[in-house]
């Protein structure tokens, strides 16, 4: 008999698995951010609480009681605060430290925050940490000192909002976290929307949303405080016998005539200048005795940030100069008008640009002797929206007090 090959079969076997959904979700019930004073946030709470950047602001108070609990709109559209970076990024960047409230019966509770620059792009995503959790009688539910205060003082958080915060930790049902990012000069101004993350292993991750409002400034420094024409003559034209440069030889440094000036803040700057008339000083000149034969009154003045890009305001002839106030034989002097660089981005300039900028003198029928102005020349910053971190558009608080600033020399 011949043997045979035994038969095979195949089962195929189905399999199946629940994972289980956890009901006990987190919830943020409320979010917001705070400034620091002091420019020295060390990374652990408490900073140095201060108030918002921009005074006149106030959400509203968006996280309000509700029931025992608290609870925000979600999302937030109006900047909960105003943060105006440092000027040159010293003596740190600015930072803002991020404060959230979860309600979580779930274990392995994880929170983090992501940031967003005005333009949509990501700027950093930071993590949270677990700053009170719930207990009986836990002195941390009440947070670092005074940061509950400046919630509140800067329209944050409603009291009522507060205190239904620190009861629900104290009866084991809400944690505090906390976290915080820094904010350079070099980045751009505008609204910063910051993204809350909660989530715990098998629950859904839940989300607040809100904004920061990253203000614009400029900041004009000059690396000189006087402007020597040295030994001239009558009815001629000089320039400043040293010229200015692209270089920076310290702020405010009163040996060098190497002219220069700076912009260390975060929107785009552009410069406008004028003038006093250089009074004759080696006589006694009465108070109205800064006459036309005791003065000089004419001048010039070229500015930009590259050789190929300078701009000259005058520099044709004494008709097209610019002057100081003519009407006037005041001694001290009184300013002449402002003159104004363009707009150009070869006169713009943005976060730690440095410019070139130099003057010149007409002397016309004059008497002999010293002439002086103190001060002399008056610059101007104004804002220009060309570059980056103006992210082409121009920012309503720049060029007004506090942000815009005048040098005199």
């Amino acid at each position: 008999m011949g043997g045979g090959a035994a038969a095979q079969t195949a089962d195929d076997a189905d399999t199946s698995a629940t994972v289980g959904g956890n009901s006990n979700a987190p919830v943020i019930e409320c979010a917001w951010a705070l400034n620091d004073a002091d420019g020295n946030w060390s990374g652990t709470p408490p900073m140095q609480y201060g108030p918002d950047d921009d005074p006149s602001a106030n959400p509203g108070f968006p996280c309000q009681p509700v029931g025992g609990a608290a609870a925000m709109p979600n999302p937030f559209g109006t900047p909960v605060i105003h943060v105006l970076p440092n000027a040159h990024d010293e003596p740190t960047l600015a930072w803002v430290e991020l404060w959230g409230a979860v309600t979580s019966s779930a274990s392995g509770l994880e929170v983090y925050w992501d940031v967003y620059h005005p333009d949509g792009t990501h700027k950093v995503q930071i993590d949270g940490t677990r700053y009170a959790a719930p207990g009986i009688n836990s002195p941390a539910c009440n947070g670092p000192t005074g940061m509950f205060g400046a919630a509140q003082a800067t329209g944050q958080l409603a009291s009522g909002a507060i205190t239904n915060i620190i009861n629900e930790c104290l009866g084991q049902q809400k944690s505090l976290w906390y976290s915080a990012f820094g904010i350079s000069k070099h980045q751009p101004h505008g609204l910063y929307r910051i993204v809350m993350t909660a989530f715990a292993p098998n629950s859904a991750q839940v989300t607040q949303e809100y904004y920061v409002n990253v203000m614009s400034f400029f900041n004009l420094e000059k690396d000189f405080t006087n402007v020597q024409f040295g030994n001239v003559s009558a009815n001629d034209h000089f320039w400043q016998p040293v010229s200015g440069d692209y270089l920076w030889d310290g702020t405010d440094n009163a040996a060098n005539q190497k002219t220069s000036v700076r912009n260390t803040g975060n929107a785009g700057m552009g410069l406008a200048v004028r003038f006093h008339s250089m009074c004759l000083s080696g006589l006694p000149i009465s108070g109205t005795g800064c006459t036309d034969n005791k003065r000089i009154d004419h001048f010039d003045a070229k500015f930009g940030k590259v050789p190929t890009g300078l701009q000259s305001l005058g520099a044709v002839d004494l008709a097209t100069s610019l002057t100081s106030d003519l009407t006037s034989n005041a001694n001290p002097p009184p300013a002449g008008p402002w003159y104004y660089f363009d707009d150009d981005i070869n006169r713009t300039l943005c976060a730690n640009e440095i410019g070139k900028i130099e003057f010149s003198i007409w002397t016309e029928a004059i008497q002999t002797g010293s002439y002086v102005a103190t001060p002399g020349i008056g610059l101007l910053a104004r804002h220009i929206a060309l570059c980056p971190t103006d992210l082409g558009h121009p920012d309503a608080l720049a060029g007004t007090t506090p942000w815009s600033n005048t040098h005199w020399l």
